[in-house]
Parts: C-alpha cells; sequence; structure tokens
C-alpha cells in the first residue's frame, strides 16, 4: 500500500467509511478497456458521503485561449509544490487532450477518466474513485476529462454535484478547471459550490466585454467576497489599460498577470510545475496570487 492509499485510508476511517486493504480489488471492481463500465459496487460515497471541509475553487474564462487551464493548472501545481495539503485537479474540458500531454500522461495505459462512469453516478465508491484519480509529483492529483464529445453531459448538473461531493471527502483542495458551456448549465449552483470563483480574462476588448457577460448571469454581485478577476497577458497588444476594464467591470482585479514566451514553451514542454523554479515576473504574480486565494481558504 503506497503513501496515498494510507492518507486516503485514515481519511476515509475518519469519516466512517470502510476501506479495502487489498490493492488488487479497485480493478476487480472496474473492468478493462475491453468491457463496458458498470459492474455492481458495495460501498455508496455519493451524495449520502458526509462532506468534509474541503475547499473547492472554480476556475473559467471569457473566452477560449485566454489562459483559464494554463492559471488553474499552474496554481494546482504551486499548492502541491509549496503548501501541506491534498490537492485535485478536476480537468472538466471534454474533448482534450491538453492535461495528458501537459501532465505527460498521454503513453500511459489503462488511464481512467469521467467517460468511463457508465453506471449511475450514485453508485461512485471509494474503489471507483481511486480508479479515477491520476497521482503526479508532490501532493498533485488529477481527473481527466472524457475525449468524446458524447460524454460531456456526464460532467453536468447533478453527476457533478455527486463527484464533488465524493471527491471533498478526500482532498483539501479541489481546483475545477470549468469548461464554458459549464457556465450555462441552470442545474448547477455554483454559489453552492464555489468557496472562491476565479474569472480569467485577457485585456482586449471582447475578452472583457464577454466578461461583462458572464459576471451578470453567474450574479456574482451576490458572492463578492469569493469571486477574483485574473487579468491575464496583460503586457500584450492590443489590451484596455487597467482603468477601463476595471470601469466597465465594476469589480476589482485581483492580478495583471504578464505574458512570458519562455515561460510558455518551459509550461507546454514540462508542465506547471518547474515554472516556480524560477524566479520571473510572471511566476511571482501566479505565486502571489495563489498565496492571497490560501489565505482567504484558510
Amino acid at each position: 500500500m503506497n503513501e496515498n492509499d494510507l492518507l486516503l485510508k485514515e481519511k476515509l476511517k475518519k469519516e466512517g467509511h470502510e476501506y479495502n486493504p487489498d490493492d488488487s480489488d479497485p480493478a476487480d471492481n472496474w473492468p478493462d478497456n475491453s468491457e463496458p463500465a458498470g459492474l455492481p459496487l458495495e460501498k455508496t460515497m455519493g451524495p449520502a458521503a458526509p462532506k468534509k471541509d474541503s475547499k473547492i475553487l472554480f476556475f473559467a474564462g471569457s473566452k477560449g485561449g485566454c489562459g483559464c487551464s494554463f492559471i488553474s493548472n499552474a496554481v494546482a501545481a504551486y499548492y502541491a509544490k509549496s503548501k501541506n495539503k491534498n490537492v485535485l485537479l478536476a480537468d472538466l474540458n471534454c474533448g482534450k487532450k491538453d492535461s495528458r500531454l501537459l501532465f505527460n500522461l498521454s503513453l500511459k495505459s489503462n488511464l481512467r477518466d469521467i467517460g468511463d462512469i457508465e453506471f449511475d453516478f450514485k453508485e461512485i465508491d471509494f474503489n471507483v474513485l481511486k480508479r479515477l484519480v491520476v497521482s503526479l509529483e508532490d501532493s498533485l492529483h488529477i481527473v481527466l476529462p472524457p475525449l468524446k464529445f458524447e460524454k460531456a453531459p456526464l460532467m453536468t448538473g447533478k453527476n457533478l454535484d455527486i463527484l464533488l461531493d465524493s471527491f471533498s471527502g478526500l482532498f483539501d483542495l479541489i481546483i475545477v478547471d470549468t469548461p464554458f458551456y459549464l457556465l450555462q448549465d441552470k442545474n448547477i449552483d455554483f454559489l453552492e459550490y464555489a468557496d472562491m470563483f476565479i474569472l480569467v480574462t485577457q485585456a482586449d476588448l471582447i475578452s472583457i466585454s464577454n466578461l461583462e457577460v458572464i459576471f451578470s448571469n453567474l450574479c456574482l454581485e451576490n458572492m463578492p467576497a469569493r469571486f477574483e478577476i485574473v487579468i491575464n497577458k496583460f503586457n500584450s497588444r492590443p489590451v484596455i489599460s487597467p482603468p477601463r476594464i476595471i470601469s466597465m467591470l465594476k469589480a476589482p482585479v485581483s492580478i495583471f498577470i504578464p505574458y512570458d514566451r519562455d515561460i510558455e514553451l518551459l509550461y507546454l514542454t514540462r508542465g506547471p510545475a518547474p515554472m516556480f523554479d524560477y524566479n520571473l515576473r510572471i511566476t511571482k504574480a501566479i505565486s502571489d496570487f495563489a498565496e492571497s486565494l490560501f489565505e482567504k481558504l484558510f
């Protein structure tokens, strides 16, 4: 039994759940790639599971390419590298291989993702969760999105509620990389689940205008202490000046993050964690932002 298994066993024991010490048991409960998922499971951990005091951060972008995944991945990697917390990165971007490539998982065999859950989500138990979660370096873990577009409905509404409830019993910090289409799902109450809601945008007119629409639709004025606005690549052109951005949004901007081509190349080739080995403007901005979030959460 490895260190992660021992940690999960201890957390489950505190919350009244049983743990099967047989490491071969999860594989027996989850079929291989040639079989359909849906075998009967014994230990339910869905909505009936007691919710621990985990913190959930939703990251969402104003449009494609704004850097939402970059910021969420970087913040997750920073926490895993610098904090004594068990961190889960939940990538919900259906049909995208970004996480598989960034974290060097594309060639790993027997990878499971949310799309492999073909039974009722109410039947999710610890063995299923253990097979879904991929352990990375430090204390970072990741859940991968399905690659098939038709699997996208699996991550909406009540299913997402059950997943978040289940994972919140196992991790201290859950960072959710939220695709735009989920923001339109009226069955998801972001005000209920989000300890912090981070909106990422660039400083061009289209991005800021889209952010205005998101801001009003989500009624974020009802949770002013729990949302943050991140302006990414603010030193790129063309941009709107910071005073005009604040005037348009009628809300404060938490951080302006500069663009750095070398860090982007490092991120794309080696993942987010090595970024923080360098003392540069962009890494300092991201780490300072992550620290400010951490202080508000804990």
